[in-house]
């Protein structure tokens, strides 16, 4: 089969949950996916780029290209502030870009740094407000509904303005 590979890169403030999305989605990981790296388990966050894919139907859209499938590579990108180099050098790779907020706290510095890099350097945007499941059950749709609006009005000003916002749970927990 002849396949399309897009990268979609997964950026987003540290601890915000881009790591459990990756997973969430993947079926098929790199070497260095899933914070393999033995300082990443010790200090527990992501310090190198991370690759994992999985492979779908095409999109209506692009059924008239030469392509039987489209594999999406997903680019796991480090959020603390310290490794903006790698996060910069993962953002040159994508064709499009997941910001991972994490739904109770919204834009946080790395955030705002990976929402820079993203208008620089791509063009297409997925707002993924993570960790839904933590949000109390009482008043969870208030609750994101003010964090969407909020977002919303942060990207605005920027050229994702149109972008989607999606409310997820990467992992999701029990009682949630």
């Amino acid at each position: 089969p002849r396949t399309l590979n897009l990268n979609i890169g997964i950026l987003g403030h540290v601890d915000s949950g881009k790591t459990s999305l990756s997973r969430a989605l993947s079926t098929s990981a790199s070497t260095a996916a899933f914070d393999k790296n033995p300082q990443s388990k010790e200090r527990g966050i992501t310090l190198d780029l991370g690759f994992s894919s999985f492979t779908t139907q095409l999109p209506e859209h692009l059924r008239s290209e030469p392509y039987d499938r489209l594999q999406i590579t997903l680019v796991d990108c480090p959020g603390h502030a310290s490794l903006i180099r790698t996060i910069i050098g993962g953002a040159q790779i994508i064709d499009m870009m997941v910001l991972v907020v994490d739904v109770s706290k919204g834009i946080q510095t790395q955030t705002a740094e990976c929402l820079v890099i993203g208008e620089i350097l791509n063009d297409t945007l997925i707002v993924a407000l993570n960790k839904l499941d933590l949000l109390p059950e009482q008043g969870r749709a208030e609750a994101l509904a003010k964090m969407k609006a909020r977002i919303q009005k942060t990207l605005s000003t920027t050229k994702f303005a149109e972008a989607p916002l999606v409310a997820v749970a990467a992992r999701p927990c029990a009682d949630g």
